[in-house]
């Protein structure tokens, strides 16, 4: 009975004609929309209204939420659903939208053990029972170039992560259980690669040294640069390229690039954060070195 009563709403959705006000934003203010091969955005346009309107959008801090502020930020958040289904977002219920970055609780723990407890300023973070909580300022500013850094990308592949991408299901056929251990292992070996060099203090091409912090931090930082930058992510990390291809069943190596806009880049909250914890570990370690 669901099934035919969420096929029903659809099909009265999609009966509808896109909004021309919400495509000029779209053509406007997301760069990676000018990506997408032509022969798939007929669809992105339809995930995209279904995202919308089968999830709770809150505005929070003040923010004048719009339904065209609301299409920049579903159209994103579908092209990582294109070569599977909207469907695999269901679990995400709500969209909380700040005008700027907030103030939050965290807490970590370092390599020794301690825990440190603080308010950390955000961008954004998804929450394990289905809520997405974004910066509108920094949503709005990734989204409008491709430098491999965007909020949308980022905090909707931890929901997807949340689900299947580094974890084993115990359920289904043998077959797709060793698969799902297949690639399973393939992204670990990758990530723990990729911690190595960022540890002895190398650059590494591409990827956001965020990604450094956890399975989860890394999945969703190789996200944003698999659809962002697909090639050089390709060039430089073939074997991750292969399983993210593998996982999203998409291949934007192929994609035809827009050349971005110019933008002077600032430091994100990501980027404050680890930044803060490295200097936090540094200065536990002289305190704790013998005289």
């Amino acid at each position: 009975m669901f099934r035919w009563w969420r096929r029903r709403k659809r099909a009265r959705i999609l009966a509808e004609p896109f909004p021309d006000d919400w495509l000029q934003v779209i053509e406007r203010d997301v760069a990676l929309w000018q990506a997408v091969p032509g022969a798939q955005r007929a669809r992105l346009l339809d995930d995209t209204r279904l995202f919308i309107a089968e999830r709770y959008w809150e505005p929070c801090g003040g923010l004048e939420l719009t339904p065209a502020m609301c299409a920049v930020i579903a159209v994103q958040a579908c092209i990582l659903t294109l070569g599977r289904s909207v469907d695999a977002f269901d679990h995400v219920r709500s969209i909380l939208v700040y005008p700027t970055a907030y103030r939050a609780p965290d807490v970590w723990e370092d390599e020794a053990g301690v825990v440190t407890e603080e308010l950390d300023e955000r961008e954004g973070e998804a929450w394990e029972w289905g809520t997405v909580v974004l910066s509108w300022q920094q949503v709005l500013t990734n989204s409008r170039t491709l430098h491999g850094r965007n909020l949308v990308l980022h905090e909707l592949a931890h929901q997807l992560d949340l689900l299947d991408a580094v974890e084993v299901p115990t359920l289904g056929s043998p077959e797709r259980r060793a698969e799902n251990q297949r690639w399973m292992d393939a992204f670990l070996e990758a990530h723990e690669e990729f911690c190595e060099q960022v540890d002895r203090g190398r650059r590494v091409k591409v990827l956001d040294e965020y990604g450094a912090e956890d399975e989860a931090e890394f999945f969703a930082v190789a996200t944003e640069a698999f659809f962002e930058r697909g090639a050089s992510l390709r060039e430089h990390h073939a074997g991750l390229y292969q399983i993210l291809s593998e996982y999203y069943n998409q291949d934007p190596a192929s994609w035809t690039i827009p050349r971005s806009r110019s933008v002077t880049r600032s430091e994100t909250g990501r980027e404050r954060r680890r930044r803060r914890r490295d200097e936090e570990r540094k200065r536990r370690k002289r305190k704790d070195a013998p005289d």
